[in-house]
């Protein structure tokens, strides 16, 4: 009994040790394991100051884009957003302050880092203050001292020395995480095998557990901030939802597009944070993401569709979506793209209109030329077979007004060609502006007789002088009196006034005709832009002279405007021109003296080259009428070999002929031993100032635009007078 009691004794001591010893390790495990769970913590607790210094520069990096953003385009709406950025910055700091108060050196750092944002802040307040009171140049030159900059950059160095040392104190808390996990496993093993088996498995499923924890929260800080830095630094705007279509994310552009914050769009219906409607109609449609969340299918609305955002504004888009799935395929949102498209439309609207005008001005230009076309052909029918020559001579009349009235037609085009490309160049002048009323009055009569209207002209008390062309001038007062004249009513007055204000001349033309409608005032100087469009107007054009008075006025460093009391109450166009001082007389020249004026010439051999057969024989029977032996051939290549032959004291050549053309002519010519001297006139209907370059370097001697003028043509052939024979 005694022996027994003692082996139970020994037994119940072995057990009481065994029992001591396994609570020991159970107490040691328990321990462990809470030191374990501790030393997580405290690695959780470094994640977060690593989040929380992320965050900080974020929202100071927000708050200087959004102050940017007040200081370029003055929008309150980045006032807002910038005082979100600054108050989610201060909360911040707040929270960084309390995560790291058990750290003496993070304190002063944070401190430090305090230091700098607010420092930052400060100076991104006195670029608001500045841009308000002392306007952008001022704004701009305190952003320019770069001390924000400096804050800045100091805020980013003290946040990398806090990262530096949170990452050691992530190390050590790491290890001595696996420590304690090594110290629990090892104190169960020692409390038997079943309890080893137990804790084994749980150590080991622990352990699993921690590392996958710890893996995964990387990888989700990891994941999260490349889909938040992917989403906000794409250029279209991006919405995000949930299953249920509320929103869960808008990145900036979105922001902006839609009126609202991220704040104010959380958990908000996407339909009425992202609301479209149809451009056409104004009705309300289907949101794509919603119908992705639906089908789970990629969706892109095809017809146009406008967003209305919080504001009240519309905005024209284009947008899809598309559903977001998990590694399973499951459906856990959707994602929302769309970008303002308003200049897309705005050029394809331009392009549209443009179209338009280029489709009327066609037609006009159309009905324009068979206008005089038509009194040309009834006057020659009439011509052949009058008898009298009273009516030949009125005939003849007709088909000289209305060849002037297509010349002009055709000046006034290429004139506002020459001006929209920059090749219109003024021959200035001090002119005194009588001179200039004189000469375009003196073309504007024949109008005025046939319209059977009343001018009445008033100028200046003394003389006024500007710097102008002055033949250029008299055709900017010719087309506004031709403008006046064509919407005035028979009997009507035109009034043409000249003034003096202060450094300024002010030309007026008022009419009592057709008037403008308001919203014309300004368009009327579009180019092909005309009121009256309809059928029943009796007098119009090409819509081509007032676009050519405003360009030309420009060009002189001037004005003009438009003003009318609305249809039927007549307009007035108001040119400013600057007041120049008056140019030093200059001495008289000698009158010439008597016999010494040039006679006509007559008797000078010219050959004509024009691939127009009519152009050229028309033009060789009036020099010959003239007195002139002429001579003519139909293409370059004749050209040349006719005036080997011939000998002509002139050549007048068309540009465009076949088999030679008249550049390549010309070169031939000079190149013949009597070239040299030879007159060469290029007689074209290309007249720009690149053409007039390309006749000089062929050799020509001067260019004559079709249809020429005789007298001109006369001038020149003087040139060639048979006496240098």
């Amino acid at each position: 009994m005694s022996l027994l009691r003692v082996s139970d004794r020994r037994l119940l001591s072995i057990m009481a040790v065994v029992a001591v010893l396994v609570a020991l390790n159970a107490a040691l495990a328990c321990v462990n394991t809470l030191r374990l769970r501790h030393t997580l913590d405290l690695v959780a607790h470094t994640r977060e100051v690593l989040g929380a210094l992320d965050h900080a520069l974020v929202t100071a990096t927000e708050a200087e884009t959004q102050q940017r953003g007040f200081l370029i385009t003055r929008d309150d709406a980045f006032l807002d957003r910038y005082r979100e950025a600054r108050a989610e910055a201060g909360e911040t700091e707040t929270l960084l302050d309390s995560l790291v108060r058990d750290n003496d050196e993070q304190v002063s750092r944070a401190t430090a880092l305090h230091g700098h944002l607010d420092t930052r802040f400060a100076v991104l307040d006195e670029g608001i203050t500045a841009i308000r009171e002392l306007g952008f140049e001022e704004a701009s030159r305190m952003v320019m001292t770069g001390r924000g900059t400096d804050a800045m950059e100091a805020a980013r160095t003290t946040v990398e020395r806090m990262r530096q040392a949170e990452e050691i104190l992530l190390g050590a808390r790491v290890r001595d995480a696996e420590t304690s996990r090594a110290m629990a496993i090892g104190s169960a093993v020692a409390a038997g095998l079943v309890a080893l088996f137990a804790l084994g498995a749980l150590a080991r499923l622990l352990r699993r557990q921690i590392r996958e924890r710890t893996i995964a929260a990387d990888n989700l800080h990891a994941e999260k901030e490349l889909f938040r830095t992917t989403l906000a630094s794409i250029g279209d705007g991006v919405i995000t939802t949930d299953t249920s279509g509320r929103v869960t994310f808008l990145n900036h552009v979105a922001e902006s597009l839609t009126g609202w914050t991220a704040a104010q769009a959380g958990a908000q219906p996407l339909e009425t944070v992202f609301h479209i409607v149809n451009e056409d109609t104004g009705e309300r449609v289907e949101n794509p993401a919603l119908r992705a969340l639906r089908e789970g299918l990629v969706v892109a609305l095809s017809n146009h569709t406008v967003l209305r955002t919080r504001r009240g504004e519309a905005r024209p888009v284009d947008d899809s979506a598309a559903p977001i799935r998990v590694a399973g395929g499951a459906i856990v949102g959707a994602v929302l793209v769309f970008r303002d498209v308003t200049q897309r439309r705005e050029a394809e609207r331009a392009i549209r209109e443009a179209d338009q005008r280029k489709d009327r001005f066609l037609a006009l230009l159309a009905h324009e030329l068979r206008n005089p076309l038509a009194p040309m052909r009834n006057s020659l029918e009439v011509m052949r077979l009058a008898t009298d020559p009273e009516q030949v001579g009125q005939m003849r009349g007709v088909m000289e007004r209305q060849l002037a009235h297509m010349v002009r037609l055709v000046d006034d085009l290429l004139d506002v060609s020459r001006i929209a490309s920059d090749k219109q160049h003024l021959r200035l002048q001090t002119v005194e502006i009588g001179t200039v009323l004189a000469s375009a009055l003196e073309t504007f009569r024949p109008v005025l007789a046939q319209s059977g209207q009343q001018l009445v002209t008033t100028e200046p008390d003394r003389p006024v002088h500007v710097r102008a062309d002055p033949v250029r001038l008299a055709q900017v007062l010719y087309n506004l009196l031709n403008n006046a004249s064509k919407f005035s009513l028979p009997g009507s007055r035109i009034l043409l006034e000249a003034t003096r204000q202060g450094d300024r001349l002010l030309l007026r033309v008022r009419d009592e005709g057709a008037g403008i409608p308001p919203e014309m005032l300004e368009r009327i100087f579009e180019m092909f832009v005309q009121v009256d469009q309809s059928l029943e107007r009796s007098r119009s054009g090409l819509g081509v002279g007032l676009s050519l008075v405003r360009r030309l006025v420009e060009l002189h460093g001037g004005s003009v405007s438009a003003h009318s009391d609305g249809p039927g109450r007549g307009s007035e166009f108001v040119v400013t021109l600057p007041v120049a001082e008056p140019a030093p007389a200059a001495p008289a020249s000698p009158a010439p003296a008597a016999g010494r004026s040039r006679p006509a010439c007559s008797g000078t051999r010219i050959l004509v080259a024009d691939d127009n057969q009519d152009a050229a024989e028309s033009l060789a029977r009036l020099l010959r009428l003239r007195g002139h032996e002429v001579r003519t051939v139909h293409d370059g290549s004749a050209a040349v070999s006719e005036t080997e032959a011939f000998q002509p004291h002139a050549v007048l050549l068309d540009i465009g002929m076949p088999v030679l053309n008249g550049y390549d002519a010309a070169r031939a010519i000079r190149a013949q031993a009597s070239g040299r001297g030879r007159l060469l006139v290029a007689v074209t209907g290309w007249g720009g100032a690149d053409d007039q370059r390309r006749t000089r370097e062929a050799g020509f001697d001067h260019h004559l635009v079709k249809p020429i003028e005789l007298a001109s043509l006369e001038d020149l052939l003087r040139q060639a007078a048979p006496a240098r024979d």
